[in-house]
């Protein structure tokens, strides 16, 4: 009788410990790792921005995140000499940091020129769990429309093809209506500023692998809201998970605006 109570009990052991496993195998691999980028002039640590109050609510579920300083920071937009590919590879190294924390699912937040980004990696490199696009505001489509910053394109245009591309360069840009002037390279304006390149939204918007769910959040009083959902959102948006969320913040303030229900949609993401 003992041999046998004692040997259910090794079995009862065996069986506890092999679900307990089981059990921690799945939350592992369902573990969310979320890289939240900051915009164009901004900082990682920018209280306004709202970007590390959603990364504390998320480690506070569980997920592993990193809010990263970008080339496009305030100390380096202005100067760049990352192209956007460039950009993409700095995120590569960032996702590979998360999954050796233990992430194996992958969200991209993203703010502003951050959300272009964003989406540009989700574009190129797919498999993503989730993709947040907060208050998206570079539009090299748009900017393409004027005079100077056309023929500006075209001269970057030229040097490139002619294998100048590493040729200094200085050019014009825009944040929410001021002006602004890059010194840089060549190929690196052209990377951010062409219309039809990775940084243009309404040209990558239509990538977007289908399997990848789209959060957009805008303000009402975005400069790019009267068209962002027709002409982003909509042709993005295919996975049934996705969500299109006008607010009443402003540009800069969205995602803090937004902290709480951008943090909750990652949190629910389906497997």
């Amino acid at each position: 009788m003992r041999k046998w109570l004692f040997a259910a009990t090794v079995l009862l052991a065996i069986a506890l410990g092999a679900a307990a496993f089981s059990s921690s195998q799945h939350a592992s691999a369902g573990r969310l790792g979320v890289v939240l980028l900051h915009g164009k002039l901004g900082t990682p640590d920018d209280r306004k921005s709202g970007l590390e109050a959603i990364a504390r609510a998320l480690e506070a579920e569980g997920a592993v995140t990193i809010v990263p300083s970008m080339p496009w920071s305030q100390a380096g937009w202005e100067h760049i000499a990352v192209d956007v590919g460039g950009s993409l590879g700095r995120i590569d190294d960032l996702v590979a940091g998360l999954r050796a924390r233990g992430a194996s699912r992958i969200v991209l937040v993203g703010h502003s020129l951050g959300a272009n980004v964003a989406l540009a990696y989700a574009v190129t490199r797919g498999g993503l769990a989730g993709l947040v696009m907060a208050a998206p505001g570079h539009r090299p489509e748009r900017m393409a429309r004027d005079r100077l910053t056309h023929a500006a394109l075209e001269r970057a245009r030229r040097l490139v093809d002619s294998g100048h591309g590493e040729a200094p360069f200085v050019g014009p840009d825009g944040i929410q209506g001021a002006s602004l002037t890059l010194t840089t390279t060549a190929a690196a304006y052209l990377s951010w500023m062409d219309p039809e390149g990775l940084a243009a939204m309404e040209v990558q918007a239509p990538r977007l692998p289908r399997s990848i769910p789209l959060l957009m959040v805008i303000s009402r009083h975005d400069p790019f809201y009267a068209e962002a959902e027709a002409r982003v959102y909509r042709p993005a948006a295919h996975d049934p998970y996705s969500r299109y969320l006008p607010i009443g913040a402003n540009h800069s303030t969205t995602p803090m605006a937004a902290a709480t229900v951008i943090a909750n949609w990652i949190e629910r993401l389906p497997r």
